[in-house]
């Protein structure tokens, strides 16, 4: 099999992870998998809205809630720096808006960049935890409200080898339909369209069956006078999809079905060296790795056209070793 090229993902990153030294101490929170994985496969616009209008060394602030308003507060000082803030953020996302972004990677727990759980306090300075809310650090919140379909996930959570895998494996799904979609404003062809939704079968259906059948009549239903309309209900439904999260169950319902094009060819051997090391991987011992090169194999021997333009197969480059942990599926 020959090895796909992959696009060049565009991801908006919040630039202490970087490793620049923008923190509120003057340091920096490097997350060496964006520094030294990922960027040799992807474009940084980056960004640090405290920095902008704080700069750096600052006082930590936080989310307070006033008279029913999230304002960004300097506890120390008192400042409210809600303004300052908002107008960094509304300037760098309409520039964020025009580079037709895969994603974002965004720094935890902070009150300016923060996805999820970060703390919003009484004017008080008291917070009581299930008494008081948790909203989103300002910037992000505001880039997915102007970016909706946008995949954003902080440091943190990347650190699960389950969230690490969906999360690239959409990144590098929107880049290559990202690419596509070019091609097609230069050059509209139904076929393309076809062959797109064909070698992204078996990724489609780890994801969700139903979703992906409904897909295909999308593709199925495109003319020339309505490729424009189909392509756009066709990126709606993309989207909504790889919002689903692969599991093991799924894993193994596609790898069944791929393994079927070979049930005929297949030494007594194989086929047992197969059947045992699906169920290893359904019970954690082994990682999906395994069970994938196996079909590599088989395709190499035995040969599959269809099969070897599959996404699945290397959905995103092999050096990031995102299928090489067992925790990678749930």
């Amino acid at each position: 099999m020959k090895k796909p090229e992959f696009p060049r993902l565009r991801i908006a990153l919040s630039d202490c992870l970087y490793g620049s030294e923008c923190r509120y101490n003057g340091g920096h929170a490097q997350y060496d998998f964006v520094r030294y994985e990922l960027s040799k496969y992807a474009d940084f616009f980056r960004f640090c809205p405290e920095a902008a209008v704080m700069g750096t060394p600052r006082e930590t602030i936080r989310l307070v809630d006033v008279e029913n308003q999230i304002r960004v507060i300097g506890p120390k000082s008192g400042t409210d720096y809600t303004e300052g803030l908002q107008s960094y953020t509304d300037k760098k996302i309409d520039f964020l808006e025009k580079q037709n972004l895969d994603g974002a990677v965004v720094k935890s727990r902070s009150p300016s960049c923060g996805l999820e759980r970060i703390k919003v306090y009484r004017p008080t300075g008291e917070w009581f935890g299930s008494q008081d809310p948790m909203d989103q650090g300002l910037f992000t919140k505001n880039l997915q409200q102007r970016i909706p379909n946008l995949f954003v996930e902080e440091e943190g959570r990347l650190q699960d080898a389950w969230l690490r895998e969906n999360f690239m494996l959409n990144l590098f799904t929107k880049a290559r339909w990202r690419e596509f979609v070019e091609q097609m404003n230069e050059a509209p062809k139904i076929k393309a369209f076809q062959e797109f939704h064909r070698d992204h079968k078996y990724l489609l259906l780890s994801k969700d069956e139903q979703l992906y059948r409904e897909m295909g009549k999308i593709v199925a239903k495109t003319t020339k006078e309505n490729l424009t309309e189909q392509l756009e209900a066709y990126e709606k439904a993309l989207n909504i999809l790889l919002q689903e999260r692969a599991s093991k169950g799924k894993m193994v319902n596609v790898m069944q079905h791929m393994y079927g094009y070979f049930k005929d060819q297949v030494t007594p051997a194989e086929k047992q060296l197969f059947t045992e090391t699906l169920e290893e991987f359904r019970k954690g011992i082994v990682p999906f790795i395994s069970v994938m090169k196996l079909l590599e194999q088989f395709i190499n021997h035995y040969g599959s056209e269809y099969l070897e333009t599959q996404w699945i197969i290397h959905p995103y480059p092999s050096e990031l070793a995102l299928r090489s942990k067992t925790t990678a599926y749930r």
